[in-house]
């Protein structure tokens, strides 16, 4: 019994960190420059813009101290199962390449653009049980973009391919996108993601395919001189297969052979204040509502955040990021510590905390070198102590060494 118990909270922990990931990248690493980034502003091409090939390089280092939440894991394949803390250590080293060719097909209307991206990743900690989780990921994108008139958006096409191998072939899968857009006020997705390993039953809904469909809206005013304020909306449509077993059935509450469905809504405002060409802060609200065919799947979310950027030069900035999300189960009710429902209490709720510092330096017009630490702090209301691991900390420290050409 308490082995099926450690499953079911390995699953509640799988499919609760999956919304999460959804609705929005709430500390999701920064690469690019603040200022451009939050702007969305797409460069003007000159006249003549010629054909362009960019290779760009990277390799970088990463201490995790929380791998396990951001994989996903299988009591019944991963050595992982049975652990006694869930908060596993380890470090992770990645190498990768993009590969990035852009030309003009007719003049400077038409053009389209190529990027093939390979990286491996090695896992290393946790007296070598992490080593399952190595990979080699594949990603090819195409995009054609016309612009029929220069004071027009650009109309783009586009499709994305990714191939993840991982040294456990459980985990290998492959996921195709394919978009449309019309500059930044229109966009659609299609998400296609599909496991090699279609027969087996799986504990969690991270290890079976699905298919998504999601439609946004994006719109941005000036107000006074300088602030700018940003909204998009967007509505997912997502269906998933059916190959699961009586565990996470059970724990759904979906027939054998029904097949989840969830329709996803998410809005965001943020609101940019230049307070000079150095110095830029946002604030931003973000929300997120997931109604499904099962109501252990219903949730909402909101996120309050406050960014700061400083540039000091070209290529060299500083940017922080405090922000702090509300998670609310509408389909999950608390228990006690024998597992039974407490009457009159409230869904469980989950509220975290987090806070993001990132740092770039370039050093030459082609080398520069990023770090960045990211903390999250969660907390919930739930009783029953086989579910105290969703009370956890969370750090991720990054350091990156880029080299463009």
């Amino acid at each position: 019994m308490t082995k099926i118990l450690q499953c079911i909270s390995i699953t509640v922990l799988c499919c609760f960190l999956f919304f999460i990931s959804q609705s929005q990248p709430v500390f999701a690493q920064e690469q690019d420059e603040f200022g451009p980034e939050l702007l969305q502003i797409e460069p003007i091409a000159p006249e003549t813009d010629p054909a362009k090939l960019t290779i760009d390089a990277r390799l970088s280092n990463t201490y995790n101290n929380h791998i396990e939440l951001g994989l996903s894991v299988d009591p019944y394949t991963s050595s992982l199962a049975g652990q006694e803390s869930p908060q596993l250590q380890g470090n992770i080293n990645r190498f990768g390449l993009d590969l990035i060719g852009a030309l003009p097909v007719a003049g400077d209307n038409l053009r389209l653009k190529l990027q093939y991206s390979p990286q491996y990743e090695n896992y290393s900690g946790e007296s070598g049980k992490l080593n399952e989780f190595d990979a080699f990921t594949d990603v090819s994108t195409t995009e054609l973009s016309y612009r029929p008139f220069s004071g027009l958006p650009e109309l783009v096409a586009s499709h994305r391919f990714h191939r993840l191998t991982r040294t456990l072939d459980v985990y290998n899968n492959t996921e195709r996108n394919v978009g449309f857009r019309i500059g930044r006020i229109f966009e659609y997705n299609m998400r296609i993601h599909n496991f090699d390993d279609t027969a087996q039953l799986r504990e969690d809904f991270l290890l079976i395919g699905s298919t998504s469909h999601k439609t946004t809206t994006r719109m941005q005013v000036g107000l006074l001189k300088q602030v700018l304020a940003k909204m998009e909306y967007s509505v997912e449509y997502g269906q998933y297969d059916t190959n699961l077993n009586n565990l996470i059935l059970g724990t759904s509450g979906l027939e054998p052979g029904e097949s989840r469905l969830d329709l996803r809504y998410s809005a965001g405002l943020k609101l940019l204040e230049t307070v000079s060409d150095r110095f830029v802060f946002q604030e931003e609200a973000n929300f997120f509502y997931n109604r499904s065919n099962v109501d252990f799947f219903n949730f909402r979310s909101m996120e309050a955040a406050l960014n700061t950027f400083y540039k000091f030069d070209t290529g060299r900035w500083l940017r922080l990021r405090f922000a702090q999300v509300w998670v609310m189960f509408d389909g999950r009710q608390i228990r006690d510590q024998n597992g039974n429902i407490v009457e009159g209490a409230e869904n469980r709720r989950d509220t975290q905390f987090g806070f993001t510092a990132a740092f770039n330096w370039k050093f030459t017009g082609n080398l520069s070198l990023n770090m960045d630490y990211q903390f999250t702090q969660n907390r919930t209301n739930e009783l029953d102590p086989i579910l105290d691991f969703l009370n956890y900390n969370h750090s991720i420290v990054s350091v990156t060494l880029r080299e463009v050409y």
